[in-house]
């Protein structure tokens, strides 16, 4: 692939600009738990409708980038709950408190009843959600390999979407069309994912004290 030149880099600035505003907007309408429409959205920026798809694509790709979005905010809310955990306890209690920071999201609740079918579309294909929840907990395990506490079997990247994709399987089950499923279950597998030399700990010790989802 080519390198942009820094003249269609600069005249690529006001498109990605609008891009992050159109986000920006999603991200509000979602979080007062409404739906996102196209023509709503289009008049509450003051731009034509195919303005709006010029700069954000279709609406499957909005939710996708909002749900992103929200998925990094409910890691980084994960994340300052571990905070003084090391290595795999660090990765397993961030995974579990992760999982139940999106399940207790209501404006999650509310999408996923307003359109159960696209929601489940969206988060489980590898579009921005899975790449942007991977990315993150590829981070985690990244920093705690550099800093000697975590020795990963496998190369971080794979562990990291594996993670996810098992997060996935045990938070979304019942919309998948089987039973719910107690995530605590998930951090169990994760650790066999994990840890090394099949020592086996008390995964969730440490972790905040929170009711199971």
């Amino acid at each position: 692939m080519t390198e942009l030149t820094i003249s269609e880099q600069q005249d690529d600035r006001p498109r990605r600009a609008g891009e992050a505003e159109v986000v920006r907007a999603g991200v509000r309408r979602y979080l007062r738990g409404e739906a996102i429409d196209m023509s709503e959205l289009a008049a509450e920026l003051g731009v034509g409708r195919a303005t709006l798809y010029r700069r954000i694509g279709n609406r499957d790709r909005l939710l996708g980038m909002v749900l992103a979005d929200r998925t990094e905010h409910s890691f980084r809310t994960a994340e300052r709950r571990v905070r003084g955990l090391t290595g795999t306890r660090r990765i397993l209690v961030l995974m579990h408190e992760f999982m139940a920071e999106v399940l207790q999201a209501e404006p999650l609740k509310a999408f996923v009843q307003r359109e159960p079918l696209l929601f489940i579309r969206l988060a489980t294909s590898m579009g921005p959600i899975e790449t942007r929840a991977a990315a993150l907990m590829g981070e985690v395990m990244a920093e705690e390999a550099a800093a000697g506490h975590f020795v990963p079997g496998l190369p971080i990247p794979m562990l990291a979407e594996a993670t996810v994709r098992l997060c996935d399987a045990y938070m979304y089950a019942d919309l998948l069309g089987g039973p719910p499923r107690d995530i605590r279950t998930a951090v169990d597998v994760a650790a066999l994912l994990l840890e090394q030399n099949g020592q086996r700990t008390s995964h969730l010790d440490g972790a905040p004290k929170r009711s199971a989802v």
